[in-house]
């Protein structure tokens, strides 16, 4: 059998690690970061700049009963080209995609495998600020990221309802029971 670099690495008994690392989409072109520290190279090529401690992410998570939670990255102690970034015209990011990778990693955080894509967004809102330290100024810049399933502008039933199935197909019966079915309990098949 041919198994990933990953499983092999479990196989021979050794410590396997996960880290996480995001690509943004910017409009002047990506920018890879990860939770490490120093640049990586990962296999396929692609070069990522490590943050270290100095950033989180949050809101990555499995989407429960209809929800669509908001990714939310914050990144501390930022180098000057990526503060430029977040003062920039909302162009820049504004509906560009966010993606969180996994990558797998030996026990000497050499690269196991490609990166694997866990949830992406689209940048909504980017804000910088700046905090003053001893030794001079640290920018802070907080990043939200809608996923594509939220639809915080639509009115209740805007996908599948009668009223909205009428308009787009006049006598269509198919969801004139839509409306409230979800606080009923239907049996299928009733026999």
């Amino acid at each position: 059998m041919d198994f990933p670099e990953a499983i092999r690495t479990m196989l021979a008994g050794k410590n396997v690690r996960r880290g996480r690392m995001v690509l943004f989409d910017f409009a002047s072109g990506p920018l890879g970061v990860w939770q490490g520290f120093g640049t990586l190279q990962t296999k396929d090529g692609r070069v990522w700049y490590g943050v270290g401690q100095l950033g989180s992410i949050s809101g990555v998570a499995q989407a429960i009963n209809g929800s669509a939670p908001e990714l939310r990255f914050t990144l501390s102690g930022v180098d000057e080209t990526f503060a430029a970034k977040a003062k920039a015209e909302a162009a820049e990011y504004y509906n560009r995609s966010v993606t969180v990778f996994s990558q797998y990693f030996d026990e000497d955080w050499q690269c196991l495998d490609l990166p694997f894509a866990e949830s992406w967004a689209l940048m909504r809102k980017l804000t910088p600020a700046a905090e003053m330290q001893d030794d001079g100024k640290m920018r802070t810049i907080t990043i939200s990221g809608e996923t594509p399933f939220a639809t915080k502008k639509r009115p209740r039933f805007a996908y599948l309802g009668d009223r909205d199935q009428q308009m787009r197909h006049r006598g269509d019966k198919a969801a004139e029971r839509i409306q409230g079915i979800d606080n009923q309990l239907v049996t299928f098949p009733d026999f």
